[in-house]
C-alpha cells in the first residue's frame, strides 16, 4: 500500500470547481475541517468556522449538494457540507473510487492538501488524470503507507474516538446502557454530530466488510 501527500493551489481547485466555496469558508475563518465521508468526486465534511455563513450563498454552490448548520459553539460555527467537484472527469471519479482510507483534506493559505492511499498504479494512474485534464496537483510526498492496515483505518480520527467512547460507555451493549446524547454530553459534542459520527463510522466498517466480498 502507497501514500501520496498532494497539494492543490488555488487556481487547481478553481479548475476542479470548487474554487469560490474554498474562498468563501476561508475568508470565514476556518477554525477546523473533518472529513466524514470521502468518495472519486467528492465527500461529506465537517467545517468549523469563525464566523457564520450565509445560507442562501452557501447553497448557491454548484459544489454544494447539501448543507447542514449543526451548532454554534463558543465563537464558531458548525456545519455539515456534502460537496461535489462538478468539474471532475469521470475517469478521475473512477480511479478516485478505487482508493482506499479517506482523502483527509487540509485548507491552507493558498490552497489544499489530501491524502491518496492505494496501490502505487492507481494513485500514478489517478494524477495522471488530474494532470490530463489541466489540473496539476504538487506531489509532496510519495512512499509507503505508515498506516497499520486494520479495519479501524476505514474510519477518521474523530470518528475513532466517537466510536471508541460510545463503546466504553455502552452504546453498543445489548441492551444499550447510554443514549446518543449522553455520549455526546461526555465529549462536549452536539448529539447530531455525535448522530452523524457514529453513522458514518459503521458504514465506513461494514463497507470495508460487505465491499471485499
Amino acid at each position: 500500500m502507497r501514500e501520496a501527500i498532494v497539494t492543490m493551489s488555488d487556481e487547481a481547485l478553481e479548475e476542479m470547481g470548487l474554487g469560490d466555496l474554498v474562498a468563501y469558508t476561508r475568508d470565514a475563518g476556518v477554525r477546523e475541517l473533518e472529513e466524514l465521508d470521502c468518495h472519486g468526486n467528492g465527500g461529506v465534511m465537517q467545517l468549523e468556522v469563525e464566523e457564520k455563513l450565509d445560507g442562501e450563498r452557501l447553497s448557491a454552490f454548484e459544489a454544494v449538494s447539501q448543507w447542514e448548520f449543526v451548532a454554534e459553539k463558543e465563537h464558531t460555527y458548525l456545519y455539515l457540507i456534502e460537496i461535489v467537484a462538478p468539474d471532475l472527469t469521470d475517469e478521475i471519479t473512477d480511479y478516485g473510487d478505487e482508493l482506499v482510507g479517506t482523502c483527509d483534506p487540509s485548507m491552507t493559505e493558498h490552497g489544499a492538501t489530501m491524502e491518496l492511499v492505494g496501490p502505487q498504479q492507481t494513485i500514478s494512474e489517478t494524477l495522471r488524470e488530474y494532470e490530463a485534464a489541466g489540473i496539476s496537483p504538487e506531489l509532496e510526498k510519495l512512499g509507503d503507507y505508515d498506516g497499520t492496515e486494520t479495519d479501524l483505518d476505514a474510519l477518521t480520527e474523530r470518528q475513532r474516538e466517537i466510536v471508541y467512547a460510545a463503546y466504553e460507555m455502552g452504546f453498543y451493549e445489548v441492551p444499550r446502557e447510554v443514549s446518543t446524547e449522553e455520549v455526546a454530553a461526555e465529549l462536549d459534542l452536539d448529539a447530531s454530530t455525535v448522530a452523524e459520527h457514529l453513522q458514518r463510522a459503521e458504514r465506513n466498517l461494514l463497507s470495508q466488510k460487505f465491499g471485499a466480498r
